[in-house]
């Protein structure tokens, strides 16, 4: 019998059980508004689409901060019910999504300006390491982008940027607000927000979610829900500690698409087209974070910041990816160009074998994956302010220590109960049937420990010299230690076929290899330098520069494989920027930037064989970047930003080889050409507020030339243009009305893309009618 899914639910009733919990009846004063004593910058995102940064190694405001951040704010991302990070960051220009489970395992695959930023994610200034899709930002009060490389503010392995979640905190007054969410594509959703003061020190804070629809245009599922109380001791005092928790349980059908093969799906396929096995493919994760965050205002002149988290995150997933040969109705089957082969097509697969319309699985098919990353991370530093002579100095010193402790177990459910795989049927190719109607059996094929120790140090000043010279100058130091060690499972070989001609090949052993284990250690520094010009009080001119350092084993899912790479040192970047920002109001700010991203020691063979990974690689990516986000007027807000980069490879081959480096000169991959986004709303009076937007992605290459073949062409992917828009209707102060239209011209195309493999299409047009209660 087939496995069957059992699927977990929460219901509503028990979300109100959960709101209950909070003690919102206390007979306590509130608070008044805005007399906390700390000099801490907040998110202030309640009325506006301009915030400053929440990152406590930055003492300056947007305004004069020598580099590009862009920040989502919670009323853009409600306003434009944007649900996930990946939804958040479509919005913004110069990223892109990579496709499918690949070797790191399922989750947020993101290209930050040509480069990978998986590991370049932060949950209030702490690494946030783990595997996973961070599908609900019910939580963060903003998601907070930050270009260019930033190893020295936010630590190892940032050659493009970073990406912070800034979290939901108790704030110093009464409030309470519900919103109900109900559309097309099964979508019903619940949040509640419920913040109280107790005391005139002590205020607590709850938000909870709950929510489940089909990806829109396709059947997959997706379901969860989490709660997430936290508590503050001296809200109104110079002294503050919060203590928070959050929980999140997801259970979905995975997601991987449709076949894609240079640059375009197959043709004559649905975009609803599902090649797995939907009775046995499922997802689920646990994400479980505690934090305990004390600010403290010791003097005029000093306050000190630390922040202790501890998380445990576990997803597991039984994977079916479309990998196979897709004999098409022509008798042709799609493939990758090769040297002889330039049309992208073949009928050595199909046509001579008499299987015209269908699939061929191969691959993982009920593939089990379970993950669990354990991290312990702390950041301590001290913000002193003082002078020497005519200058003021801001000073920020500290040291920071992260812990990832990882466990991966591999196995399968498509096996004979001896051990031999399960022969797995074709299927149609323009309608497949995607379930399992065979026996399972599960058997464990592969673990796989990782543990990765970084401590560091870091200093930042920031100089004034009288009203209009800014020099802001950072150095760290980080240590990193990692260990990866894997078994995996023994099958019959061809040898042992030889020898016992009764076995079958490839099935599996009850015996257990252990592999050698590999570790890798590294010293890094990282340092950036700016300098920033104030023509007036409302605008700056700045130039900066900033390295970053990546090792092999960049975090502890990641760990190094063999000799070869352990044993190189860690890539080398820098990111050199000239920029101009305007605030046209206290409320508006526009900005504008020339970057170059230039990554200059990157892992390539060595020219003899066997020998270490060599650091020769180079490559650069050269872009302009505007943006602008605020209120124009108190009835008009706007957040809108554009990006135009060009990446190339400029050295892809050792040094020491002698032969041609075809693939210099030719275009990075991930590197969207063209790309921007854009929310504007206008308020016509107390009642009535419509909003617009659009997201741009432009053509981006998904292939590198060959370093030893100039006869492969590079192959795009398609650009798309999607708009959105919404109507609030306020009956009262308290209660209103949203109605949301996403994609409305149902444009199809592809948000997420592995090229010559498969391709996630993008959701289709949907509505989404929501009710918000203030009480």
């Amino acid at each position: 019998m087939a496995k069957i899914k059992s699927r977990k639910h929460l219901g509503t009733t028990q979300l109100v059980a959960l709101a209950a919990t909070l003690p919102l009846a206390a007979h306590a004063a509130p608070a008044e508004d805005n007399v906390a004593k700390l000099p801490t910058i907040e998110v202030n995102a309640e009325n506006n689409y301009k915030a400053e940064s929440t990152s406590t190694k930055r003492t300056e405001s947007l305004l004069n901060t020598a580099k590009t951040t862009q920040i989502i704010t919670a009323q853009s991302l409600k306003e434009q019910n944007l649900l996930s990070l990946q939804d958040a960051l479509a919005t913004t220009p110069g990223i892109s999504f990579g496709a499918g489970e690949g070797g790191g395992g399922y989750g947020d695959k993101i290209n930050l300006r040509g480069y990978d930023a998986q590991s370049n994610i932060t949950i209030d200034g702490l690494r946030d390491a783990a595997v996973q899709t961070r599908s609900d930002l019910f939580n963060y009060e903003a998601v907070e982008i930050t270009k260019g490389a930033n190893s020295s503010e936010s630590g190892v392995g940032q050659v493009s940027g970073g990406i912070n979640l800034a979290s939901k905190a108790p704030k110093n007054r009464d409030f309470n607000e519900v919103t109900l969410g109900k559309g097309s594509d099964d979508y019903t959703r619940i949040t509640g927000d419920f913040n109280k003061v107790l005391s005139d020190d002590v205020a607590v804070r709850l938000n909870v979610m709950n929510h489940q629809d089909t990806y829109v245009g396709r059947p997959e599922e997706r379901k969860r829900w989490g709660y997430a109380p936290s508590i503050t001791v001296g809200i109104n005092d110079t002294t503050q500690a919060t203590l928070s928790y959050f929980h999140q349980e997801d259970d979905n059908d995975p997601l991987y698409g449709v076949p894609y093969y240079n640059g375009k799906a197959v043709p004559g396929i649905s975009t609803a087209n599902n090649y797995g096995y939907r009775n046995l493919d499922n997802q689920t994760s646990d994400t479980d974070i505690t934090t305990l965050k004390v600010t403290s205002a010791i003097s005029d002149m000093f306050t000190l910041n630390s922040i202790t988290r501890f998380s445990d995150i576990t997803q597991d997933m039984v994977v079916t990816a479309p990998q196979g040969t897709y004999c098409l109705a022509n008798g042709l089957s799609p493939t990758g160009f090769t040297n002889d082969n330039q049309t992208g097509y073949t009928d050595a697969n199909c046509g001579k074998k008499g299987i015209i319309g269908q699939y061929i699985p191969s691959g993982p098919r009920g593939y089990h994956r379970e993950t669990n990353t354990k991290q312990f991370s702390n950041d301590t530093n001290l913000i002193s302010k003082f002078k020497t002579g005519i200058l003021e100095h801001a000073l920020v010193t500290g040291v920071s220590y992260s812990t990832e402790d990882y466990a991966l177990n591999v196995g399968g459910y498509l096996y004979n109960s001896n051990g031999t795989p399960l022969a797995k049927p074709n299927m149609d190719v323009y309608h497949p049937d995607n379930y399992w109607h065979g026996e399972t059996n599960y058997f464990a094929n592969s673990t796989g420990l990782g543990k990765l120790d970084i401590y560091s140090a870091y200093l930042f000043d920031t100089i004034k010299l009288g009203s209009q010279f800014l020099v802001n100058a950072g150095v760290r130091f980080d240590r990193t230690e990692g260990q990866y060690a894997t078994t995996s499972r023994d099958s019959v070989t061809a040898d042992d076929v030889k020898k016992d001609p009764t076995l079958v090949q490839g099935t599996l052993k009850n015996t257990w290899t252990t592999n050698p284990a590999t570790s890798q250690d590294n010293n890094l520094v990282s340092y950036n330098l700016g300098l920033t010009y104030k023509p007036t009080e409302s605008t700056s001119l700045y130039a900066t520069y900033a390295n970053a350092q990546k090792p092999t084993q960049n975090s502890a899912n990641a760990g190094c494989t063999t000799g070869t790479t352990c044993d190189t040192k860690p890539e080398e970047a820098v990111n050199y920027e000239l920029g101009a920002k305007w605030q046209m109001n206290p409320n508006f700010l526009i900005n504008a930037a020339v970057f170059r991203n230039e990554q200059n020691k990157v892992r390539v063979a060595s020219a003899i064989a066997g020998m270490n990974n060599v650091l020769d690689g180079k490559n650069h990516v050269d872009g302009v970047e505007i943006g602008a986000a605020g209120n124009i007027t108190p009835q008009w807000g706007i957040s809108a930003s554009l990006a135009y980069m060009k990446g190339e490879y400029d050295q892809t081959i050792a040094s020491a080889a002698t032969a041609t480096d075809f693939a210099k000169g030719a275009k990075m991959t991930n590197v969207p050409e063209l790309s921007g986004g854009l929310w504007t709303t206008y308020q016509f009076n107390d009642q009535w507020q419509v909003g617009y937007g659009l997201t741009y992605q432009g053509k981006m290459y998904l292939s590198s030339v060959s370093a030893t073949t100039n006869l492969i062409p590079q192959v795009q992917s398609e650009d798309y243009l999607i708009h959105n828009a919404s109507i609030t209707y306020s009956y009262n102060k308290d209660l209103s009305f949203q109605l949301i239209g996403k994609n409305l011209s149902d444009k199809e195309y592809y948000a997420r893309i592995r090229n010559n493999g498969w391709a996630t299409p993008g959701e289709g047009r949907q509505g989404v009618f929501n009710v918000n209660y203030k009480f």
